[in-house]
């Protein structure tokens, strides 16, 4: 390199992109990540969803049903609780963060999931709710009752009235 001008040159840009560089890395790796995160988030919560949209088919009458999962709920009240005629709650933090009832189903009686609020960006009764399904599907079992899940879970819709709150839609 006989020519100075060209060594400064080259100079200021090593400089220049020692600079640069570093930030551009950073911004675009920080990019890629916070998108990895909202994709898992995503992922998790459509996990959740399933798991509270799965329900529970008991091929018995309604009566027969109700008194099952009543016995199941009266075993556990620090996580579920009866609020009223084929109604119970689940709780994480109130004792009706979910609202499972006890329907007419093509068989008998469907227990499934109506509605649960969403704590801290996310619902987590989900726990609770697989719990509360596998208690009903034992104490069937015992009684010899038979039962099923149905093929293709619920769907539910998320409202910010009163805050955010799920809701079945089907």
């Amino acid at each position: 390199m006989d020519n100075p001008l060209l060594l400064i040159a080259l100079v200021a840009v090593i400089v220049v992109l020692a600079m640069v560089l570093p930030r551009w890395i950073r911004r675009s790796s920080g990019e890629r990540g916070r998108r990895a995160g909202r994709r898992f988030e995503e992922d998790q919560l459509l996990a959740i969803l399933d798991t509270l949209g799965t329900a529970v088919e008991l091929r018995t009458d309604p009566q027969a049903a109700q008194r099952l999962v009543d016995g199941v709920v009266q075993r556990e009240p620090r996580k579920f609780t009866i609020l009223g005629d084929g109604v119970y709650g689940i709780r994480f933090v109130e004792p009706d963060d979910a609202i499972a009832r006890l329907v007419p189903g093509p068989a008998g009686a469907r227990l499934r999931v109506e509605e649960f609020r969403e704590y801290l960006g996310r619902p987590n009764t989900a726990g609770f709710w697989t719990d509360l399904r596998s208690g009903v599907v034992d104490a069937a079992s015992d009684h010899g009752i038979t039962y099923s899940t149905p093929p293709v879970p619920s769907r539910f819709e998320r409202s910010e009235d009163p805050g955010p709150i799920w809701r079945l839609t089907d």
